[in-house]
């Protein structure tokens, strides 16, 4: 069975914009406005169809996974240091570092590759 390449776009889109969003909530729940605001619209950056929009979204995604480790190592030394519960916060958090760093593979798919022009000829 095919899939039409419209629904395959939107099932590749989503993640990204899923993790950009995530992101930015995070941001957001610690007043981070504008920082916010960029990550809300950076998926627009998908609509461009050039390698330096793309490469941008999966550094971008990548560094999100690095704030998210940070985010991770911060939330689990205050919740040892108060003796509170931290296995089900460290499940949650690493499962949402894992969604984000795969929604950076999702650009390695080849019709990706060649609407993005990453792939050298």
């Amino acid at each position: 069975m095919q899939v039409r390449p419209m629904y395959l776009n939107i099932r590749l889109m989503l993640p990204v914009v899923i993790s950009l969003w995530v992101l930015g909530a995070h941001f957001l729940r610690a007043g981070d406005v504008f920082v916010c605001l960029g990550l809300a619209v950076a998926p627009l950056l998908l609509c461009i169809k050039k390698s330096w929009a793309a490469r941008t979204l999966q550094v971008a995604l990548l560094g999100a996974s690095l704030i998210w480790m940070q985010s991770t190592y911060q939330m689990l030394s205050t919740r040892l240091m108060m003796g509170d519960d931290w296995v089900r916060m460290f499940i949650i958090m690493v499962a949402v570092i894992c969604f984000t760093l795969l929604s950076t593979c999702v650009f390695l798919h080849p019709e990706w590759e060649k609407k993005y022009g990453l792939k050298p000829e």
